[in-house]
């Protein structure tokens, strides 16, 4: 979910589910945020992948 799509679900829902939507936006984020810098943590410490 981008944030016009995220805008756009807000924009769908009563007021009680806007935390629900939010929050959801929020942890695919970070989950993919914390995928990122474990990788570039594991090129740091491995170096690149050497793949045939």
């Amino acid at each position: 979910m981008n944030e016009v799509s995220l805008l756009q679900s807000l924009g769908q829902v009563s007021a009680s589910e806007t935390g629900g939507v939010f929050r959801d936006f929020i942890r695919g984020h970070v989950r993919v945020m914390i995928s990122v810098v474990m990788a570039a943590e594991v090129t740091q410490l491995c170096g690149p992948n050497q793949r045939i």
